[in-house]
C-alpha cells in the first residue's frame, strides 16, 4: 500500500510490503479507477499512467508465468516471490477482467494478460483436498502453501464472469471450477 502525501507529491510505500514494495492488487484497483476518471474528465492522464504500470508487468518476467504479489517501483523487480488470489493478489485478477469488460470487450491486452494469469493460477495453485473440496493455494518462493485466504473467495464470481464470453467448452470447465470454488467458500464457513 502506498501513501500519497498531498502536500509535497511525493509517495512511499510502508516498509512491510516487501521493503516497501507496490502491491499487486493495488494495480488492478488503481487501472480500473484511473481509466474512468479519464472517461468522466476527458483528461487521458490518468489512462496514461495506469497503462505504464501495465507495461512494465507485461514485460516482467514471471516467476512461474505468476505474478507475485510485491514490485518494487525504484528497481522494477518482483519483491518476495508470495504469489496468492487473497490478500495482496486479489483485486489485481479481477479487474484484468473488469478493464476488459469496461473497455466494451476492446482492451484485449487486459483479457489476454487475464487469460493467461488464471492459466497459470489454475495449473500451479489450484489444489483439490483430502474431502474433495477444490482451493487455490497461495505459493511462496516456488513451494505451496496450502491454504486459501477468504479473500480468495471472490475467484468463484470471477472465473465465472470470466466464463461468459469463451467457448462452450472452456466456458463449461470455467463454470464448474467457479462452482467447486464457491462450495469450497461455503464449505469452510459452514464447517467453522
Amino acid at each position: 500500500t502506498f501513501i500519497l502525501l498531498l502536500n509535497s507529491g511525493t509517495s512511499k510505500n510502508y516498509a512491510w510490503a516487501s521493503s516497501s514494495s507496490s502491491i499487486l492488487a493495488e494495480f488492478g484497483s488503481l487501472h480500473l479507477e484511473f481509466m474512468y476518471l479519464s472517461e468522466i474528465t476527458g483528461n487521458l492522464v490518468y489512462k496514461e499512467k495506469v497503462f505504464k504500470i501495465r507495461e512494465v508487468l507485461m514485460k516482467l518476467e514471471k516467476p512461474q508465468g505468476l505474478y507475485p504479489n510485491y514490485l518494487n517501483p525504484r528497481t522494477a523487480r518482483w519483491g518476495q516471490h508470495h504469489i496468492s488470489l487473497g490478500a495482496l493478489g486479489d483485486s489485481f485478477y479481477e479487474y484484468l477482467l473488469k478493464a476488459w469488460i469496461q473497455s466494451g470487450g476492446e482492451d484485449q491486452q487486459a483479457r489476454q494478460m487475464y487469460d493467461e494469469a488464471i492459466q497459470g493460477v489454475e495449473k500451479k495453485l489450484l489444489q483439490t483436498s483430502k474431502s474433495g473440496l477444490k482451493y487455490f493455494a497461495d505459493m511462496r518462493y516456488g513451494r505451496l502453501d496450502h491454504k486459501m485466504d477468504h479473500l480468495a473467495c471472490f475467484s468463484g464470481g470471477m472465473l465465472a464472469l470470466g466464463a461468459q464470453s469463451l467457448p462452450d467448452d472452456r466456458k463449461e470447465h470455467y463454470l464448474t471450477l467457479a462452482k467447486d470454488l464457491g462450495n469450497t467458500c461455503h464449505e469452510s464457513y459452514d464447517r467453522t
